[in-house]
């Protein structure tokens, strides 16, 4: 018999020790974990959610007295919004017509006040019109004049000291006048 050193003949698919190495609990344990991941992964999905309706109760016809009490508040409704608009039309009417008399008193005023001159030295037709003016209610201390134009008030035309009551002067062109503690002389 012929020995062969150092070698061992080992069939394939045994161990070292030369028993079979057995391949099929490994096969059967990679199926069952795999069968086991495939149900657990299966069980996870969740389901579709269920579509849940609800039936909501519509009801039928309104009754007669409701019906007819809900009629009554639209037409009163309707004439308030009537009355309102109508009165919406008066006051802007009313603000027209309130626009229209201030414009007149202010144009009224602005005419006054061009016929207005109060205390102080005045120049006929430069800063007073020509005319006829009056003071209203003046005191015992008013004074006033009418000089000459360019004479610095040395050739008096007319003066007075009327100690109260409504004086009245009439000035021209060419003259100055002069008025101290008469109140305001408003052209008539």
């Amino acid at each position: 018999m012929t020995e062969s050193r150092g070698t061992s003949h080992q069939v394939p698919g045994s161990g070292t020790d030369g028993k079979r190495v057995r391949r099929w609990p490994w096969v059967a344990g990679i199926l069952a974990a795999l069968f086991l991941g495939v149900g657990i992964g299966a069980a996870a999905v969740a389901p579709e959610p269920e579509i849940v309706t609800k039936e909501v109760e519509v009801p039928g016809e309104i009754p007669a007295d409701e019906l007819a009490a809900l009629a009554e508040r639209v037409a009163e409704l309707n004439e308030r919004d009537s009355s309102l608009a109508l009165r919406a039309d008066e006051l802007d009417q009313r603000s027209a017509e309130l626009d229209t008399r201030a414009a007149a008193i202010s144009e009224a005023e602005r005419a006054v006040a061009a016929n207005t001159v109060g205390d102080g030295v005045w120049v006929v037709g430069v800063d007073v019109e020509p005319g006829t003016y009056r003071a209203t209610d003046v005191g015992s201390d008013c004074y006033w004049k009418i000089t000459a134009s360019g004479s610095n008030g040395s050739d008096i035309v007319d003066n007075g000291i009327p100690g109260g009551g409504n004086p009245t002067i009439t000035l021209a062109e060419g003259q100055d006048f002069q008025s101290a503690r008469c109140g305001d002389w408003t052209r008539q």
